[in-house]
């Protein structure tokens, strides 16, 4: 009996809970290792970890507090790896943009043209253009305390450039991870 529900629910397109665990575990750290050993690219490191948790919640689709979680373990694992000089702001940063990618991924229209979803891109560009933004205003304003002018420039110079890099990485790996996870 327990396996026919077991059966059914994967036949219904969910995941069971430990197979959902291991592909954000699994995503987080590809996005640990991939930030870590990633070169600067004109004095930008994209964010692999922020394209990796949003892959992971556009694929499961978590609910509000599930989301947050992937959010603070992400931060957590972004505070080891990041190359930031405060890297505590992540444990702030990083559970505002999965929220946001939750939300987004859970009620936004399909956005698709014959099956082929266009969410990913989405939901993960503005996912990562929160917590980016988030970042700059507590690093800028509240930490370090410099300029506006210097908040901007980090939004549209560092934020932006990573975001659009995040968002065609997620929109990239979304349809075969997804044809992977639910074969």
């Amino acid at each position: 009996m327990n396996n026919q529900i077991a059966e059914q629910s994967i036949v219904a397109g969910r995941m069971t809970k430990s197979k959902e665990i291991a592909v954000v575990a699994f995503l987080i750290a590809i996005g640990a290792v991939l930030r870590m050993f990633s070169p600067a690219i004109l004095g930008i490191t994209p964010n692999f970890v922020i394209a990796m948790y949003c892959l992971a919640i556009l694929l499961i689709r978590p609910k509000i507090g599930p989301a947050l979680g992937i959010g603070i373990v992400a931060g957590a694992v972004s505070m080891i790896f990041s190359k930031s000089p405060i890297p505590y702001l992540n444990l702030a940063s990083e559970p505002a943009g999965a929220l946001i990618c939750a939300l987004m991924a859970c009620y936004l229209p399909e956005l698709s043209i014959k099956n082929y979803s266009f969410k990913p891109i989405l939901a993960t560009l503005v996912g990562t253009m929160v917590s980016g933004g988030i970042y700059v205003v507590l690093n800028f304003q509240l930490a370090l305390n410099l300029p506006v002018a210097a908040m901007q420039a980090a939004f549209i110079g560092v934020v932006i450039p990573v975001a659009i890099v995040n968002a065609i990485i997620a929109q990239a790996l979304y349809a075969p991870v997804k044809k992977f996870l639910y074969r």
